[in-house]
């Protein structure tokens, strides 16, 4: 990921400015580009070049809306956001991706009983957290995925004990009072 210094230090998470963050920085796009390991130098010096001819800066740039400030061109517009990478010092970063949730996945009746693409239960099979799909449009509020995570856990482990009652689990219920009623 490539950045150009902003004047909106308030938009940097405070873990980027650790140092065990791993961080090259530049005078020049070319200067840059050559500091970084494994990477094709002449690759990003023509991403950028082609995102900065992109850039639309007929919009006033605004972070705290959509601000229709977009790239023209590429094989991927951004829609929003878009400023040239043009001022120096530059600065890259390695990064990784991650997922968060998914905003597609299985569909489960009440129960966390899975269900298939008619409706009809799989018998046996349980569906919570990441898996589970139907939960959010668009977006999602911060702190969702783990409160979704823990109440369908919670539902589909109750469900998926009434199954087969046994042993194991009047063991795991008389752990679980025993842990309360300590409390």
């Amino acid at each position: 990921m490539l950045a150009a210094r902003r004047p909106y230090p308030h938009l940097l998470r405070g873990e980027y400015r650790i140092r065990r963050v791993t961080k090259v920085e530049g005078n020049t796009l070319e200067e840059l580009a050559h500091k970084l390991d494994g990477v094709d130098a002449d690759a990003v010096l023509r991403t950028v070049r082609e995102f900065n001819a992109a850039c639309r800066n007929e919009v006033t740039f605004n972070p705290n809306v959509l601000d229709g400030r977009k790239t023209e061109g590429l094989p991927i517009n951004k829609t929003n956001w878009a400023n040239p990478i043009d001022t120096p010092p530059f600065h890259a970063y390695h990064v990784t991706t991650g997922i968060t949730f998914t905003f597609g996945g299985l569909k489960i009746s009440t129960k966390g009983e899975v269900e298939d693409l008619y409706g009809r239960i799989r018998p046996g099979l349980y569906a919570a957290g990441e898996m589970v799909g139907g939960l959010f449009f668009h977006n999602y509020a911060s702190g969702t995925g783990l409160m979704s995570g823990a109440t369908f856990g919670r539902i589909a482990g109750r469900s998926a004990a009434q199954i087969r009652p046994g042993p194991c689990v009047a063991q795991c219920r008389s752990g679980l009072t025993e842990s309360v009623s300590r409390r």
